[in-house]
């Protein structure tokens, strides 16, 4: 999920949240992402006690579990969250052409006027630039994009990593725009103007950066400002609502064969704002943990995308998400797309997790 559940159907096949492209992260292939290269499972894992915190009130559960089974094991130090700084509530200023836009490999990219005619291979931008109103201007896009509805017309042009590069030149778009450079020369020397920006893996806060530049580069500014502090706010709300709780439940997301995101990912980031205790706090990105592992850090929930892996394999007949029915088919895609509705993927998340809290 431009640019973590489907990405993540597909983040397997294609791990890297390369997802969206961004039509797919977490487990939700919704947009091709790089694929990850096999890693091995995680044999064992030293695990340090978190020091004692400061009593914080309990949060509410997914339903009552035994005594025995509320207090937590421990498990590994989660890595902080980004600072955030709060942005200025100004009205935005009005974009004057031409303008300039630093690409991932520090190229100027000048655009002389708003491009009219789009290829986006990303899955974000493609959602972004629909809701700016702007969904018009796209006229090509890859193979994974499912959203929104209005898209469903758009030629589909190859994957990201698989591009069709004359299908492209035939549409004579005046910009594409790529989370992935393998086939920009291909696209420039076909005398392209193409926009290369990575995906955004971390820090989903910065969705609301990615907006307000597709409100600069199709001149609608206005548009664009309205919808990132729309999307602010509603994360400022949840961070709100979660303020005065301590650690809540430890939880392991399974994204397909044991695959699971670390802290310093964007769904890694989302179980850090709801309080939840991932069990693979210690890896970076994505990485697969052995069943052994799983087993002996003890999660009380589960997210899956196949739960007859965990309910109908022996091994985890000990673990207390199964003791406790809290094995939870995971399949949204709300999550694998770092774009205007990632937001509603936390919300899904949270109403999951925490009922009485966001009913």
């Amino acid at each position: 999920m431009s640019r973590l559940w489907p990405l993540v159907s597909v983040v397997v096949a294609s791990l890297t949240v390369l997802a969206a492209c961004s039509d797919g992260a977490v487990a939700q292939p919704a947009a091709p992402r790089a694929p990850a290269p096999a890693a091995p499972a995680i044999a064992s894992v030293s695990v340090e006690p978190a020091a004692p915190a400061e009593p914080a009130p309990a949060l509410p559960a997914l339903a009552p579990l035994p005594a025995s089974d509320v207090a937590p094991a421990p498990a590994p130090a989660a890595l902080p969250r980004p600072t955030r700084v709060p942005a200025p509530v100004l009205s935005p200023a009005p974009v004057t052409f031409p303008l300039s836009i630093t690409d991932s490999n520090g190229a100027e990219v000048i655009f002389d006027e708003p491009p009219e005619r789009i290829v986006a291979y990303d899955s974000a931008v493609v959602e972004i630039l629909f809701a700016l109103g702007e969904g018009h201007r796209v006229v090509g896009t890859h193979d994974f994009v499912s959203y929104p509805p209005e898209a469903d017309d758009v030629p589909r042009l190859g994957g990201a990593f698989d591009i069709n590069v004359e299908a492209i030149v035939a549409l004579e778009p005046d910009l594409v725009y790529l989370f992935f450079d393998r086939f920009q020369p291909d696209l420039e020397r076909a005398g392209l103007k193409v926009l290369y920006l990575k995906t955004l893996n971390n820090d989903f806060i910065k969705v609301t950066d990615d907006i307000r530049l597709w409100g600069r580069i199709t001149g609608n500014p206005a548009a664009a400002d309205a919808l990132a502090k729309k999307f602010q706010a509603r994360v400022e709300g949840f961070e709100a609502s979660m303020a005065s709780y301590g650690p809540g439940l430890s939880i392991f997301q399974d994204i397909g064969g044991f695959w699971t995101p670390g802290p310093d990912t964007l769904v890694g980031e989302v179980f850090q704002l709801l309080k939840l205790r991932n069990i693979a706090s210690d890896i970076s990105g994505y990485a697969q943990l052995s069943p052994e592992v799983i087993v002996e850090r003890d999660p009380q929930i589960v997210f899956t995308t196949d739960p007859k892996a965990f309910l109908d394999n022996p091994a985890f007949a000990g673990v207390q998400a199964v003791r406790n029915g809290q094995v939870i088919e995971m399949n949204s895609t709300l999550l694998s797309v770092a774009g205007p509705r990632f937001v509603d993927g936390i919300e899904e998340l949270a109403k999951l997790v925490y009922p009485a809290l966001f009913p």
